[in-house]
């Protein structure tokens, strides 16, 4: 006989396939249609479930883009976290990792991210209401202001700035790069991009002193 705990279990467990697949559904849409074409609908259509259902498990199509963003949040997160937990390679590098690998990410999923990114940064600073990106969105940010702090600790990151503003200049970096590599019909890796651009903004453009 089923217990209540095991129904319970059971119905959670439903939930939360249910939720993976109208999730997976919308990321194939939005990545082929582009966010303005896809409707609740076709989400519901897509994943094999009901309308109902959709709006039971989301709410909204805004709330289906804060959970996709939510996800990219939460690999950032995991990467700034194992950035955090290295007490051993220089920060100029840490940095540099943490560009390639969250490169990678967006490179393998770059047909999706060319047709959301720039709402899901809206959707993670707040510009739209709802849904847990914000509250994401602020504890990655205060992660990277530690890497910085961190950094300037133990002297591989320069005094000249505050260690917010050193964040608030890589994270606006990062941005901007990824939205020209999203739109730029060449096949310029976005690792190796990203890379190069954290000795730009470590060490500047001018040439070495003699």
């Amino acid at each position: 006989m089923t217990t209540q705990r095991q129904a319970r279990r059971q119905v959670r467990s439903y939930g939360e396939e249910t939720h993976a697949l109208i999730l997976k559904a919308a990321e194939k849409l939005f990545a082929t249609r582009g966010l303005d074409n896809v409707s609740m609908q076709d989400i519901a259509e897509a994943a094999n479930v009901s309308r109902a259902t959709v709006f039971n498990q989301f709410g909204s199509k805004q709330l289906v883009l804060d959970a996709i963003t939510a996800r990219s949040l939460e690999a950032y997160r995991s990467l700034l976290h194992a950035a955090l937990a290295d007490k051993t390679t220089p920060t100029p590098e840490l940095l540099r990792l943490l560009f390639q690998r969250m490169g990678e990410g967006i490179e393998f999923n770059r047909s999706l991210y060319r047709e959301v990114f720039v709402e899901i940064r809206k959707v993670s600073m707040g510009l739209d209401q709802g849904g847990a990106s914000p509250a994401l969105r602020g504890e990655t940010f205060a992660m990277l202001v530690t890497i910085f702090e961190l950094g300037q600790d133990r002297g591989d990151v320069s005094l000249t700035h505050t260690a917010e503003a050193l964040a608030t200049a890589f994270d606006s970096l990062l941005s901007g790069a990824v939205i020209q590599w999203l739109h730029d019909r060449r096949r310029t890796s976005l690792p190796i991009l990203l890379a190069s651009l954290v000795d730009v903004f470590l060490y500047g453009a001018a040439p070495p002193q003699r």
